[in-house]
């Protein structure tokens, strides 16, 4: 008898949607591209690209992901272009349109979607305790992406006042995520920071952070500054598909075969779930609406891609869609965990809980598991293998449950 702990809960491969520079109402893209282009000393198509991404837009996506089950990370910028801070109020909006923006947020977004600042403004660096600009002129996704390791108080500082502004508005970040290239030249420090700034704010013992993509065929889930005694550490999230939903600029490719043809056969997507891969799309708010309020291509793309995945694997064998801080607990759960098998016993050791826990055990079938003495539930179909169940077939045994504490006693017969 052979027993390993599944790469992935229930034995599905993860699917979750990463939707970056997200924002209370306003476009960050269009203040960016506005500020960026006299940086830079050349246009950039500011003025073509909408200033307002509108509460509706934003609460017909939530409820397309809810009714769908699509599952993922999801930004909210806290001092967007360093206008201002969302929990003190943005000078375009009045009191009452943010309050309403919020509330939905809370009520439709938050549900399906881990909540992460991609750090202060996305656009420049700002003193953390007033968020006001700097005189230097840095730009978090450029001159950040080397972050100041002799002054990891700062940013530290800089990350926990990104937390804390959302954390003011009932948005508490399960992590966070990189505007552009920040902090991805110097990736050891970074999580280190990230780590103590949310949990100054959360208490999170894992929080997440994503900055890096693959296109490679292999997507991993590293685990940064594990500390056992303090059960705390860091998951990364990589993304394992590019942008063909508009991109950054809003105006960039949208294709949905590049996801998933309409054959369901071909696409990145299909290379990934075949190969027992995370899916884990790259995509940017901007995209999904587009140039006007009904353009809409990206967000088309997105509700085509999401049908043909459904068609795909219509009684969800083999797929599931997840948030990143569930995949990265997941992750992290099982690259901790020791596993000990004796006289027919299997014995975990885990640092780390993770619900789902799903266990292969090859070259036996069994009839009876019994977890902690208590036993699992026997089903006959993959679409109905869940938490508390078990599924024995074709010489191997799959069983999955919710752990209930660090020392795991599992009896198969």
């Amino acid at each position: 008898m052979q027993v390993e702990i599944q790469r992935h809960a229930l034995d599905r491969v993860p699917l979750s949607l990463i939707v970056d520079d997200s924002t209370m109402l306003i476009n960050t893209n269009y203040f960016f591209m506005r500020d960026r282009s006299q940086v830079e000393g050349r246009s950039m198509r500011w003025q073509d690209v909408p200033v307002v991404h509108p509460e509706s837009f934003t609460r017909e996506f939530a409820e397309f992901c809810l009714r769908e089950g699509v599952r993922g990370k999801f930004s909210v910028v806290p001092c967007p272009a360093a206008l201002g801070r969302i929990d003190e109020g943005l000078p375009l909006f009045s009191r009452a349109q943010q309050e309403s923006w919020l509330a939905m947020c809370r009520e439709l977004i938050a549900p399906a979607f881990d909540i992460t600042p991609e750090m202060l403004t996305h656009t420049v660096v700002v003193d953390p305790h007033t968020c006001k600009p700097l005189g230097s002129g840095l730009w978090e996704q450029y001159d950040w992406q080397h972050l100041p390791i002799d002054e990891e108080e700062l940013v530290v500082d800089y990350i926990a006042t990104a937390c804390q502004i959302l954390e003011n508005v009932g948005l508490s970040p399960q992590g966070v995520t990189s505007p552009g290239g920040f902090g991805s030249q110097t990736l050891e420090f970074y999580a280190r920071a990230l780590g103590e700034g949310v949990r100054r704010v959360t208490g999170s013992p894992l929080p997440f952070f994503f900055v890096r993509s693959t296109s490679g065929p292999i997507v991993q889930t590293p685990l940064w500054h594990w500390d056992g005694a303090r059960g705390t550490g860091v998951a990364e999230i990589i993304a394992s598909t590019d942008d063909w939903t508009g991109s950054w600029t809003g105006y960039g490719q949208v294709d949905a075969d590049r996801y998933i043809g309409a054959d369901l056969q071909s696409g990145r997507l299909v290379e990934l779930i075949d190969g027992g891969q995370p899916a884990i799309l790259c995509s940017h708010w901007q995209g999904f609406y587009g140039m006007h309020d009904e353009d809409r291509r990206g967000f088309s793309a997105l509700q085509q891609v999401v049908a043909r995945l459904r068609e795909r694997d219509p009684r969800g064998e083999y797929t599931r869609w997840r948030t990143c801080s569930e995949i990265g607990r997941y992750a992290a759960c099982r690259q901790l965990a020791q596993v000990e098998l004796m006289h027919g016993v299997i014995e975990l050791e885990l640092a780390l809980l993770a619900p789902e826990l799903t266990l292969c055990i090859e070259d036996v079938e069994a009839s009876a598991v019994r977890v902690d003495g208590k036993p699992l539930r026997a089903i006959a179909r993959r679409d109905s293998f869940a938490s508390g169940t078990f599924l024995s077939a074709g010489g191997k045994t799959l069983l999955a449950f919710d752990p209930p504490g660090r020392h795991v006693r599992v009896e198969v017969e």
